[in-house]
């Protein structure tokens, strides 16, 4: 057996979205591994490495040679066929540890690190990323797997440091609609507060903040881009895969999409981690809970406040987690543009609703934490700040500062695709399903197609007649529109009851 290979180079002009290489069965079998091992390339002439995953063919790659997916030639460095060392890998001690979180048992500090040194350097394939995921899904994080996952994400990637104190900043678990964080670090920054939002994308909902964002200016900032923003405004809403803070978080998010994985262990870790990387002092937690999003009970409220607070405080970090209500939308808007457009007409003075109240409700709970000023003053001063048109200003300085155009409300492109649903019987809205909801926008191809969601034109409570308009569909393809309008009849998304 040989141990290792001298192969010439082959290149496959295309992408994998991770290092794949392909090779001649007759040389798979020299080295003594099989397809989906991995190797180790080397380019000896500019000394760069790579892990590569082995795919195995008699046909397209002749025996001597070695073919490289465009990621894996990037990675080496090679513009024209080149002669590499390849080497088998043995098994990463890495895999043992994600086999013992199958089991159930607990991770030392030391083996999550490894685990996440290894997905960091491309040692670990999506395959084995996902059994981890999902036995963290299954089995859990205690509080100190989750403190030591966070720590092990700030490891492998960048800080920012800002000299203005202190640095608040905040999160929502996510699960339901409104993007608090439009309204919310406008006000924050306004009042003369430092807060650096680092936002995601939608995993399991119609809209992340980052997918809102993207709609009046630009989310995806580089680092400096981003601490620029932060040193002119005050404020920034950035999205924190562009930021390079936490990296190796970014590729599990990207494997936990497709399968719709949140779990909370590592929830908790990937927020933090994101908070520590750009220095937080003070996050307030917004923890929706209703039967149709993530946080169902009271036993679930006391765990996940117990986690983020003590996780938090682990980092120097001080939390305070918010539960709220879960069971109905908050404003009428279901995916990006239409909820970034909701926001900005909450900025204008021309809407306060229940999305509103929520925002100057957290902005003041977190402004309390910093000073020594009451809660019911602080929201009281966030309040102010958001009717005076303060926060308007401030939110257009921060769009400016982050690429984009001084625009109103009525500017924001949203579908131009729309089809009207209307009330069937007489009777009183009785409740709007979030969840539902968020699955027929979904349908319109949101958050991908960024004008596309659901917009609703009445609030539980509300009594309609036959023939009123309940809610509207927007979509950039007809296809999709047709779709999201079948999935619409077919669901109850309005409950209605009888009017007395």
């Amino acid at each position: 057996m040989k141990y290792s290979l001298k192969l010439k180079t082959q290149h496959f002009h295309l992408s994998a979205g991770v290092f794949v290489a392909v090779m001649h069965e007759d040389d798979v079998h020299d080295l003594g591994i099989h397809a989906l091992d991995k190797v180790e390339i080397i380019n000896p002439g500019v000394k760069r490495t790579a892990t590569a995953i082995v795919n195995i063919t008699h046909e397209e790659i002749r025996k001597g040679n070695i073919g490289l997916f465009e990621e894996l030639r990037l990675q080496l460095l090679i513009k024209k066929p080149t002669v590499v060392e390849v080497r088998p890998i043995p098994p990463l001690e890495s895999i043992s540890f994600i086999r013992k979180k199958i089991r159930g048992e607990k991770l030392s500090a030391q083996e999550i690190k490894q685990i996440v040194d290894d997905i960091n350097e491309g040692k670990l394939a999506e395959l084995e990323i996902s059994a981890l995921m999902t036995a963290v899904q299954i089995r859990g994080f205690d509080i100190e797997e989750s403190a030591s996952m966070a720590r092990a994400l700030i490891s492998n990637g960048k800080k920012v440091e800002f000299a203005k104190k202190p640095i608040l900043d905040k999160h929502c678990i996510g699960g339901i609609n409104g993007r608090t964080s439009l309204v919310l670090v406008p006000i924050i920054a306004a009042a003369g507060y430092c807060i650096p939002k680092t936002a995601s994308r939608a995993i399991t909902s119609c809209a992340g903040t980052a997918d809102a964002m993207d709609c009046l200016a630009k989310a995806g900032l580089g680092l400096k881009e981003f601490k620029k923003v932060v040193e002119k405004t005050n404020g920034c809403i950035a999205w924190g895969g562009s930021l390079d803070l936490a990296p190796v978080d970014d590729k599990i998010i990207k494997i936990e999409y497709p399968l719709k994985l949140d779990p909370k262990g590592q929830v908790t870790a990937s927020v933090m981690a994101k908070k520590a990387s750009v220095g937080a002092q003070f996050v307030v937690l917004d923890l929706p809970v209703g039967p149709e999003v993530k946080v169902t009970s009271a036993d679930q409220i006391k765990d996940y406040t117990e986690r983020f607070s003590q996780v938090g405080k682990m980092l120097g970090i001080n939390v305070k987690v918010i539960p709220t209500d879960g069971t109905m939308p908050y404003g009428p808007a279901f995916g990006p543009a239409l909820e970034a457009r909701h926001a900005l007409q909450i900025l204008e003075g021309k809407r306060f609703d229940n999305l509103a109240e929520k925002s100057v409700m957290l902005a003041g709970e977190l402004m309390a934490m910093t000073e020594k000023s009451t809660v019911q003053q602080c929201t009281a001063k966030a309040k102010e700040i958001l009717k005076s048109g303060k926060a308007l200003e401030k939110m257009r300085e921060i769009i400016v500062a982050q690429g984009g155009k001084k625009i109103t409300s009525e500017q924001v492109q949203v579908g131009k695709l729309k089809r009207q649903i209307f009330a069937k019987q007489d009777g009183k809205i009785k409740k709007l399903n979030v969840q539902l909801f968020t699955v027929i926008a979904r349908e319109t191809g949101a958050p991908s197609d960024k004008g596309a969601g659901v917009l609703l034109n009445v609030v539980p409570g509300q009594q309609v007649k036959n023939g009123d308009l309940l809610f509207e569909i927007f979509a950039e393809n007809e296809r999709k529109l047709v779709e999201a309008l079948n999935l619409a009849e077919r669901m109850n998304a309005v409950e209605f009851e009888p009017l007395k």
